[in-house]
């Protein structure tokens, strides 16, 4: 089954959200979308390319051992929510480094929803709202397995929007997921994951300034770069400023938007704004 998605929405938009009936947050956090398979006890973790991963969270898979058969949708996150660091868990093949990472980078799979619960069956057509409920009795049920000192998981708990964006601003996420507690798990289009307008994500974007030295044509505009290695594509007819600027004057500054930063000064996720004289 592939995985639900978010339609994405912008943060000056969230405040049309505030109090809307039938909606509820969670926090959004910067992981690897999971789905864990426990069947007859035994628990397999497929990420959203289908893929399987419980070799690379083996501690999470123990967490759930034994428990009745379901498939937990969430999100497996490092235990500081360093995307950049899970990434070196997400992405290593040897098996040899996969447990020496196990110790040096601990991770938490975050569950916020449930698709199959053995005594109801298919939960696909049950409101988002029932699924939690079933969600805190599966809770419930789970022997609070302590590895290295911390659960392995974690039961994402929604709540008003506001105050969940606040929460997720006073300590610096990635963003919010804004849901409709009444939708049911789309699963619709079953070849590919759908991304539903019952669920909205919000990230919260960073703002700054990069000089442009150079570019490369493409066949959506241009890929530009500056000195430090932050790579930026500019389409549409903005991307002709951008390189007669660079052509003629030896570079461009412009604004771009970024998730943050990483430990190697590079930025995350840059995407284009506009030019800066022109904001």
């Amino acid at each position: 089954m592939k995985p639900m998605l978010c339609h994405s929405i912008k943060e000056e938009d969230i405040g049309s959200w505030f109090g809307k009936e039938n909606y509820q947050a969670n926090i959004k956090y910067d992981g690897e979308r999971i789905m864990a398979v426990v069947e007859d006890g035994k628990v397999t973790l497929v990420n959203r390319k289908g893929n399987i991963k419980t070799d690379f969270y083996p501690e999470v898979a123990q967490s759930l051992e034994g428990s009745i058969d379901c498939v937990l949708d969430g999100e497996v996150i490092s235990l500081g929510d360093d995307f950049p660091r899970l990434l070196k868990r997400a992405l290593t093949q040897d098996k040899n480094k996969r447990l020496a990472l196990q110790k040096e980078i601990p991770v938490k799979f975050m569950v916020f929803d449930v698709i199959q619960w053995k005594p109801l069956g298919s939960l696909v057509d049950y409101t988002l709202k029932e699924r939690v409920q079933t969600l805190d009795i599966i809770e419930r049920s789970l022997p609070d397995v302590l590895i290295d000192m911390h659960r392995a998981i974690e039961f994402v708990k929604y709540g008003d929007i506001q105050e969940t964006y606040r929460q997720a601003m006073k300590e610096d996420r990635e963003g919010i997921i804004v849901k409709d507690m009444e939708s049911k798990y789309d699963v619709s289009n079953p070849t590919n994951s759908v991304r539903s307008h019952s669920w909205l994500k919000c990230k919260f974007f960073k703002k700054t300034t990069l000089t442009l030295k150079k570019y490369e044509r493409n066949n959506a505009g241009i890929r530009c770069e500056d000195n430090d290695g932050n790579v930026v594509q500019v389409s549409g007819l903005q991307h002709q400023k951008v390189r007669d600027q660079i052509d003629n004057e030896g570079e461009c500054k412009v604004e771009v938007q970024y998730l943050e930063m990483t430990q190697k000064g590079r930025l995350r996720n840059p995407s284009y704004v506009g030019l800066q004289n022109e904001i």
